[in-house]
């Protein structure tokens, strides 16, 4: 079903940088972002783009570190397992995917967040952002919450959709164009 998705994605002709299918940890992130930093110094990612690029990597994928959970997991247990994908669709529209799958609760808080975070121009995300920097009431503890509010000063778009896999769990799929 994954390798489906990422045909499916990458199908329509967009070079892609970097793709992951399995377990995430931090040493695997950490070994990411210097992949993409040598995409980075010989020319095929502009330096201009590099941080945000970076930075929407970071938060999606440590999302899927902190939040995943497995089909057969009950909804208290995590493991890091999903999809995290860095590509551009054209010279400069580079984009990062993610897949994982998460419980139902977390579809609803997500959904809630990211919608509210579409709503608002690119000054009330910074307003924002700095807000909850500064009383830290949605600390990544709690899930969807300011890493979401990272990746949208990062972002021109957010695109999600949730597919259910079972009574409480469903895939997430999140993609975010770089601006």
């Amino acid at each position: 079903m994954i390798l489906k998705h990422v045909e499916e994605l990458i199908g329509n002709g967009d070079i892609v940088f970097m793709t992951y299918i399995g377990f995430i940890s931090q040493t695997l992130l950490t070994g990411m972002v210097e992949a993409l930093e040598q995409e980075k110094d010989i020319g095929d990612i502009p330096k201009e783009m590099s941080h945000s690029i970076f930075t929407v990597l970071i938060e999606m994928t440590q999302n899927i570190m902190k939040y995943s959970k497995n089909d057969y997991q009950d909804e208290n247990s995590f493991k890091s397992n999903g999809l995290i994908l860095v590509a551009k669709h054209n010279k400069d529209n580079f984009y990062v995917h993610s897949q994982n799958i998460i419980t139902k609760e977390d579809t609803k808080r997500i959904k809630r967040r990211i919608d509210d975070i579409k709503s608002l121009d690119e000054m009330a995300i910074k307003l924002k952002y700095r807000e909850l920097r500064r009383n830290a009431t949605h600390s990544h503890h709690y899930g969807a919450g300011i890493g979401f509010y990272e990746i949208a000063k990062c972002s021109k778009d957010i695109q999600y959709r949730f597919e259910k896999i079972s009574e409480n769990k469903y895939n997430f799929y999140l993609t975010v164009n770089i601006k």
